[in-house]
């Protein structure tokens, strides 16, 4: 229910927050039950609690603890810790916690910043590629560095850059850009590209920078400052890449028809939707969503960020598939650190860059825990793997397979027969001829899961935040459960019980006193007397109101007001101040002579149901609270070890 998830998302953001207080250790506070509950998860509980505006006292605060840990042991013996969705739900949050306590942080801070960094440039280069398989022979490989280092060559004595990409490169792209990749920014080209164009000067010729398509020789013609994003609206005429002469003129000159009826005040937005063959964005006026530079063709980006004011639109631009006339709608400047980090940590979860930090946060738990390979089993392992086996074509020969491990660490181990089984299930995953290779990237893969599920096996263990971490995530998805069965679902659904309690309780609510009065104001100042007299003259009479209001209302004015009805406290200051008894009393009403006539008084009597519904429902809720919290401690035994709350006092100077 909504109460339930609400309170989730309460106790997972209080979850997050530093506890200033030291970790006294494994200490025991108190024991519920026979479950024993830290000093320190207290300590880490009663310190968030500081941040909230209670700002209680140990004392005042160890109840409220107690009480809950009771609502947890209740549910426990209950089986609420038993069910598959209890399992389920602590699994999930403990899979997302534990990430960032299973990776080098450090190292993925340093990548998000140097990606910041780089989002703050924007480079303009050519490439040429020289193109190799994926798994290439070593002979292979090294003809394709000579060729890269030869085109190098060609360039650094004069030939020009493009005329060599066009004869030399094996990227298809050459044959409409030349070689020229236009402006980029981060995390737009492969990692090695990014990384050589992000170390290199205006102007300079990279050495040949292999990636998985081969070497690449890259120049960099410009760096400049990120202009961050822009929103604009287009009108396009189709002129295709290979398109006839014609087609091109025709788009050319309708193109120019659409720029004069703009120029002679026609609506952007409906020359768009009528005349735009970019019928996607048509649709819409025009408007394309945000771009920055390298997320949408050179020719389009430069010529709307060359637009400075909002508004304003180009002079017909001409791309590889067309002619646009492009109106700015919107600029935003490059984001901040804190804007930007959530979508670089995304980004950078995309690439292999996010690896990096695992594989450092593994290589580092290697040493701690004196990971150790058998180099016997290995070489066995690289001289009996042939391509059948690389292929999982055929297995191996068991009967040579020697005993033993293939590695160990802390006090695990993998033995040969294990690995054996390991690499024959996994099947054609690693693409090499190269039983060498093969064996010591299998034999990485597999040590760096069986680290990395053993670290995270041992996460409570070695990690005394996380572990009461996830004793605060146990213990408040079981005391929601078992609080929505006692407390919120009675409420909800008990609907005899909340009318017992608002029969029980219903005096407590009532209506506000009241009087059935009538009231006559004279709207003059300074005639009391004058309005008492003719009061007292007409009361008498058959009809006193109508004899009074011709005396006083002769030319219609309205100067005498009469009115009658009931006034319940607090509903006018003024009556609230007089005299609830019956009869008639004198006084001044805004200022006006008046006279209140009081017929009745009105008794306070119980609101109607719908009208406290919710107050009945509060306090039905805690009476229910009321009674649990009275059975919970007949039913269970607290002990509280008082010379360890006697140090926690003293740790908060109490």
């Amino acid at each position: 229910m909504n109460i339930r998830s609400s309170s989730l998302s309460v106790l997972m953001m209080l979850s997050s927050l530093v506890c200033n207080a030291q970790d006294p250790g494994s200490r025991i506070l108190m024991t519920i039950d026979g479950k024993n509950t830290e000093a320190g998860e207290f300590i880490r509980m009663y310190a968030k609690s500081l941040d909230t505006e209670k700002n209680l006292t140990i004392d005042q605060y160890i109840p409220q603890f107690v009480l809950f840990k009771l609502k947890v042991a209740d549910a426990i013996h209950l089986g609420y810790d038993s069910t598959e969705s209890f399992r389920k739900e602590l699994e999930g949050y403990r899979n997302q916690v534990a990430q960032s306590y299973l990776t080098d942080n450090s190292t993925k801070e340093k990548l998000l910043k140097q990606a910041y960094q780089r989002s703050l440039k924007e480079i303009n280069a050519w490439h040429i590629l020289i193109g190799m398989n994926p798994d290439p022979s070593p002979d292979d490989t090294l003809k394709a560095w000579k060729k890269a280092i030869d085109v190098r060559t060609r360039i650094l004595n004069g030939e020009p850059f493009e005329d060599v990409a066009r004869s030399t490169s094996d990227d298809k792209s050459v044959l409409t850009n030349g070689g020229n990749l236009g402006y980029f920014t981060v995390f737009q080209m492969i990692t090695p590209f990014e990384n050589a164009a992000y170390s290199m000067k205006k102007g300079e010729i990279s050495e040949p920078v292999r990636s998985p398509y081969g070497y690449h020789i890259i120049k960099v013609t410009d760096i400049r400052a990120s202009r961050g994003k822009v929103r604009v609206a287009h009108i396009m005429k189709n002129a295709p890449p290979g398109a006839d002469d014609a087609t091109v003129k025709k788009a050319e000159n309708e193109i120019n028809e659409i720029y004069a009826l703009l120029n002679s005040g026609a609506s952007f937005s409906e020359l768009a939707a009528s005349k735009s063959d970019h019928r996607q964005s048509a649709e819409k006026g025009g408007q394309m969503d945000w771009f920055g530079t390298g997320e949408i063709i050179s020719e389009f980006s430069e010529a709307a960020f060359a637009i400075r004011d909002t508004g304003k639109y180009s002079k017909p631009v001409r791309s590889p598939y067309g002619f646009h006339i492009i109106k700015l709608l919107e600029k935003r400047p490059p984001p901040s650190y804190e804007e930007a980090r959530p979508l670089l940590e995304s980004r950078l979860n995309q690439t292999y860059l996010n690896s990096i930090s695992r594989k450092t946060f593994i290589d580092k738990l290697r040493k701690d825990y004196n990971y150790t390979v058998n180099r016997q089993s290995f070489d066995w392992f690289v001289n009996n793997t042939d391509t059948l086996i690389i292929q999982g074509l055929k297995k191996y020969d068991k009967t040579s397979l020697p005993a033993g491990n293939i590695y160990s660490f802390a006090n695990q181990k993998l033995t040969n027969q294990e690995f054996a089984d390991y690499i024959e299930k996994r099947g054609f995953i690693i693409d090499t001829k190269d039983s060498l290779f093969f064996i010591t990237t299998s034999l990485e893969i597999r040590s760096s899961d069986h680290i990395f599920d053993y670290e995270n096996s041992r996460l409570e263990m070695k990690n005394p935040e996380f572990r009461y971490l996830m004793n605060e995530f146990h213990d408040g998805i079981l005391m929601f459960e078992i609080s929505a069965d006692k407390i919120w679902n009675p409420v909800s659904e008990d609907t005899s019980g909340l009318k017992k309690y608002y029969e029980d309780h219903k005096n407590e609510h009532l209506t506000q006193p009241g009087i059935s009065a009538k009231i006559y104001t004279l709207r003059s100042t300074g005639n009391q007397d004058l309005l008492s007299t003719y009061f007292k003259k007409y009361s008498g009479k058959k009809d006193p109101d109508s004899m009074l209001r011709k005396k006083f209302n002769r030319k219609n004015d309205s100067a005498l007001v009469i009115n009658e009805g009931t006034w319940m406290k607090g509903q006018d200051g003024t009556i609230d101040a007089l005299r609830w008894v019956k009869g008639e009393q004198s006084f001044a009403y805004m200022g006006n002579p008046s006279i209140i006539v009081i017929k009745e008084l009105i008794d306070p009597v119980p609101l109607e149901f719908n009208d406290v519904q919710e107050e009945m429902i509060k306090g039905f809720q805690e009476s229910l609270e009321k009674a649990w919290a009275e059975q919970l401690n007949k039913k269970y035994t607290v002990k509280i070890d008082n010379v360890v709350l006697s140090e926690i006092r003293r740790k908060f100077g109490q």
